[in-house]
């Protein structure tokens, strides 16, 4: 872990000092007050401590030279030693000896720690051998060597259990290195110590980021305010986790997700270790998600829409769901083939009031190509491109289009045109491939639209004549009726039979019956005007309608279809006139009687009901 030395820390060179400082206060306050104290060894004592005292600050600080922490240590035993024989052994200055043994075994300084048993049994075995003298007994060796052996235990114990702490704080440290994520602890609001993958993260030095308070340097200038808010309520609430806003050193700002523990760091300060984690790369990719999610219900959308909405609709519906799908696209057309060999639009979003046409030569058209090729094809700078309509692309306000086949296990059925009114030099991969999808569907949907479209104009058309069917005149009849009220027009109503068609049938056949009935429909059709409407109504029975048409105009339209059989057939018709306001059902039976009344008059005549 990247952190500020322990060293340089006042709150270290405290911590160690203090009870050195208590030491000498304490020896000071036994100094026993009688003559037999020598006060020149006694000051000099004291002396050697406070020089030591110095030594050792300055060690703790991280200013020690080569060799001051040994010769403070040294000088504290020397100390000691002065007491000894200043006051005398008997004094109980003995156990001071610890204080240089717990420094060197707290501080991992193993030779000055061995130099230090070596001085501790210097004093107390030197000078029972050089001293024969009633203040150093020969009996001083047990308490001497219990004194040693003790410091020895002592001193060495602690030793390796700083060692072994500091190797787990090593392999704490090389782990937190080794990780993406950052950290850093910080104390009383203050950071202490990173990793080095805080600094990778927001791009801040070490220099700059230890010793830093709120606001810190990752935060953004417009965001300060909040955040200090933010943070004093997770401290507040002794820790959680949070979403936050950060920047970078170059300006960047980055997503993070900040995670505050509460750490004890038994100096009675407030401490978190916090958690600092990118998720630009998540966020991204939750948005992504999300996105496609999007994209993937609208697929499912377009798929119910179509599958349950009227297959005139079912190109409108393409059109609307491959706008929702690309992001800043503004129109959408459908292009199939024509009758003429050319192409044009059945379905545009915006809609349009009439189809966009391109004749069979223009062959480099967008959509001519994807129907060719089958691949898409993407005009970045479609003005100037002969893949594009100018006319088109004018009107739209286009600048890219993207051209995509519609096709399906039979074939290619159209293309899709896609346009932005901003350039677009390529396509999003996944833009691409929700269009593809799209465009698989819609095939489908496609067919099934217009086999639907052909099934309902089967159910609605006569299979011999061609003709509207009864289902068909039905609502045809009802629609016109309509529109006779709404306008205060009238509308005429025919219903047409061949005469002795059953005598044609036994003597022709039924097959020439057939053509008959075919000859019939074909010649009154092309007699008609466009707005009537023939119908067959079943058997040999036809209907007419004509619209804008009173009861004596009809007749003579009617009469104008004479001769126009083969083999001499004649038929008798029935005609009434509405004002719109009629039943569809009362209007074909008056029809109908009008209808019977001419065969009852002879047939090959008309009747008119006024």
């Amino acid at each position: 872990m990247i952190r500020a030395d322990q060293h340089s820390d006042p709150r270290s060179a405290r911590r160690l000092l203090l009870p050195y400082c208590a030491s000498l206060l304490v020896v000071v306050g036994l100094l026993p007050l009688e003559e037999r104290v020598d006060l020149a060894e006694v000051s000099a004592a004291l002396v050697l401590m406070i020089v030591a005292g110095a030594g050792l600050t300055a060690a703790a600080l991280g200013q020690e030279r080569r060799g001051t922490t040994l010769a403070s240590l040294l000088s504290v035993l020397g100390a000691i030693m002065l007491l000894r024989d200043g006051v005398g052994a008997s004094a109980g200055f003995g156990p001071l000896i610890f204080l240089p043994v717990m420094w060197a075994a707290l501080e991992r300084r193993r030779t000055e720690l061995v130099l230090v048993l070596i001085g501790v049994a210097a004093i107390y075995f030197v000078p029972i051998l050089v001293s024969s003298g009633p203040q150093y007994p020969s009996t001083g060796w047990r308490g001497g060597t219990l004194m040693l052996v003790v410091a020895t235990t002592a001193g060495f114990a602690v030793l390796a259990l700083v060692e072994h702490l500091r190797a787990a704080g090593e392999r704490s440290a090389t782990i937190l290195a080794s990780m993406s994520e950052g950290f850093a602890l910080t104390r009383d609001g203050e950071i202490i110590q990173i990793n080095p993958a805080l600094s990778t993260i927001t791009g801040f030095s070490q220099e700059r980021l230890l010793g830093a308070r709120a606001p810190f340097p990752f935060w953004p200038a417009e965001s300060v305010e909040r955040n200090a808010k933010l943070l004093a309520d997770v401290v507040a609430a002794g820790g959680g986790a949070f979403d936050m806003i950060l920047v970078r050193a170059d300006g960047t700002h980055f997503p993070a997700v900040i995670s505050c523990v509460p750490t004890d760091l038994g100096d009675g300060s407030r401490s978190f270790l916090n958690t600092v984690r990118d998720v630009t790369e998540l966020r991204a990719h939750e948005a992504a998600q999300r996105h496609h999610a999007e994209r993937l219900a609208n697929i499912a959308d377009v798929i119910r829409e179509i599958g349950h909405c009227d297959p005139l609709d079912a190109r409108p519906a393409i059109c609307r769901t491959a706008l929702a799908l690309t992001d800043g696209a503004h129109a959408v057309s459908l292009w199939e083939d024509g009758h003429d060999g050319g192409m044009a639009t059945t379905a545009t979003r915006p809609e349009t009031t009439a189809p966009y046409r391109i004749g069979p030569s223009q062959v480099q058209h967008g959509a001519r190509v994807v129907m060719e090729t089958g691949q898409p094809l993407l005009v970045s700078d479609a003005a100037d491109s002969p893949h594009c309509d100018r006319r088109i692309i004018e009107l739209l306000g286009a600048k890219s289009v993207l051209f995509h086949p519609i096709a399906d296990s039979s074939g290619i059925r159209g293309a899709l045109a896609i346009s932005w009114p901003e350039r677009r030099d390529a396509i999003d991969d996944g833009d691409l491939m929700m269009i593809g999808v799209l465009a698989g569907e819609a095939a489908l949907a496609m067919q099934r639209a217009d086999l639907l479209g052909r099934l309902d104009e089967l159910t609605r058309t006569d299979e011999l004549t061609g003709l509207p069917n009864r289902r068909a005149w039905d609502e045809l009849l009802t629609h016109e009726l309509a529109v006779a009220e709404r306008h205060g027009k009238p509308l005429a109503v025919a219903m047409l039979d061949l005469d002795h068609f059953k005598i044609y049938n036994d003597k022709h056949g039924h097959l020439a019956g057939d053509r008959l009935l075919r000859a019939a429909a074909a010649a009154w059709g092309s007699s008609l005007r466009a707005t009537d409407v023939l119908a067959r109504w079943g058997g040999e029975e036809f209907t007419l309608l004509l619209p804008g048409c009173d009861a004596t105009g009809a007749a003579v339209l009617i009469e104008r279809l004479r001769g126009s059989l083969p083999d001499a057939v004649t038929f008798s018709a029935g005609v009434v006139c509405s004002d719109g306001r009629d039943h569809p059902r009362a209007l074909m039976d008056s029809a109908d009687r009008a209808l019977y009344q001419a065969k009852d008059e002879g047939r090959d005549r008309v009747v008119t009901v006024v």
